[in-house]
């Protein structure tokens, strides 16, 4: 061996390419630490949403320090953790819900107009809704006596 290459060995020097691998090694630590979750920005709580604009029966714009008699139609309703009343929304209201497409929704509303929901159990009478989909549609649903109450989740 040579001199040059005997103080290279015993030197104990990095590799040639170790700046290279640090590099490497740097973008892989920060591209890790852009994929971990972050929290989700919080926004201060709406005590009393009212809607002042709405456009075919749904919400379209909401205050939270709105006045009285502003409630929130349709699936606005949900957003700010009200429940939605079978005995009253619209089709396109229902659909939002799980498991509720165009034909279950259409069958709610028929089965209303036959005779109104007088609890969220009732449901069941309804072709295509049985106690599986009662139960995953039930925490967004309330009769009109409850319909004001907030959802437990």
């Amino acid at each position: 061996m040579g001199p040059a290459a005997k103080g290279r060995a015993g030197s104990g020097g990095a590799p040639p390419r170790a700046p290279a691998a640090s590099a490497a090694l740097a973008l892989t630590i920060g591209l890790f630490a852009l994929a971990l979750p972050r929290p989700a920005p919080v926004s201060p709580p709406c005590d009393s949403p009212g809607e002042t604009v709405a456009l075919e029966g749904h919400t379209l714009e909401v205050r939270c320090d709105a006045p009285a008699g502003s409630e929130l139609r349709g699936p606005a309703r949900m957003l700010f953790g009200l429940r939605i009343d079978p005995n009253r929304a619209d089709t396109r209201t229902l659909e939002t819900l799980p498991r509720i497409g165009p034909s279950r929704a259409a069958a709610i509303v028929e089965a209303r107009g036959e005779r109104p929901f007088s609890d969220i159990a009732d449901l069941e009478r309804v072709p295509g809704i049985g106690p599986k989909t009662r139960r995953a549609i039930e925490p967004w649903l309330a009769t009109s006596s409850e319909a004001s109450l907030p959802q437990n989740r």
